[in-house]
């Protein structure tokens, strides 16, 4: 394949042991090969050193003794700034980030930079066979066409985006995953309290998630709040009086009636 060539003899160096470090070992071949690894962690290091058959690296100094052409930064957002400092290499630093700057950061400590960001929750029971969409800054006339290219062995979807725009995008990614995700786990608890199965409502969370891509989620728009049903909203909150749903329902409630 054309892209196996591209990619053929490119190194990384990976620093963080956590689910996106296993992510991007669980997906290397031989296209891509993995020089070492570092992280805070030594016990988490060494099971994926371990796992992989990569070598373990043990500090961050020896990292400036290996030529590599990528150091992928799969750590929180604190850590990099800190990491670019002590990194002394010509490597293109790639971060996994919504959020990072990854230009400023460039400018700030005179490192290559870029950024490689999943839409999308990497967990330790994700399948790394998954075809994850990926999004590159459009912007970055320096490393925008190296990236596409390691976009691209990851998946299939390569996004360009603009910083701003990649910002807005995680947002949106928080309120469809994370906020969304809060709200199965106060439903689940919800229906331990009241002896209900939660396993029933399964078809009703398929049926909610395959109207968002019809985009037209306010049109499809149902529920008490929506037609005004008051009498219901009210036996609700008589249910959650006193607990921490009480609140969010009736912040819920007031949003939906505010948009109908």
């Amino acid at each position: 394949m054309p892209l196996m060539k591209q990619l053929e003899n490119k190194t990384y160096i990976l620093i963080g042991a956590g689910n996106m470090a296993n992510y991007l070992l669980a997906n290397a071949n031989a296209a891509l090969t993995c020089m070492g690894i570092y992280s805070r962690s030594p016990e988490k290091t060494a099971l994926l050193s371990q796992t992989y058959g990569i070598t373990h690296i043990p500090s961050l100094s020896e990292i400036n003794t290996i030529t590599v052409d990528y150091i992928f930064l799969a750590v929180s957002d604190t850590a990099i700034p800190t990491l670019l400092n002590s990194i002394d290499s010509s490597a293109l630093c790639v971060s996994f980030s919504g959020m990072i700057d990854e230009q400023h950061l460039a400018k700030e400590t005179g490192k290559s930079m870029a950024t490689l960001w999943p839409i999308y929750s990497i967990t330790n029971k994700l399948n790394s066979k998954t075809n994850l969409p990926f999004v590159i800054n459009k912007e970055d006339v320096n490393n925008k066409s190296a990236m596409i290219t390691l976009a691209r062995y990851y998946t299939t979807s390569v996004i360009g985006l603009s910083y701003e725009q990649r910002k807005a995008a995680h947002l949106a990614a928080v309120m469809l995953n994370n906020f969304v995700n809060h709200l199965y786990a106060l439903t689940q608890d919800l229906c331990a309290t009241q002896g209900i199965d939660p396993l029933i409502f399964n078809p009703l969370v398929q049926q909610t998630a395959d109207q968002y891509a019809t985009l037209q989620a306010a049109l499809l728009q149902t529920g008490p709040a929506k037609r005004g049903d008051q009498e219901s909203i009210e036996k609700h909150l008589a249910i959650l009086q006193n607990t921490h749903l009480e609140s969010i329902y009736t912040l819920l409630t007031d949003s939906i009636k505010k948009s109908s």
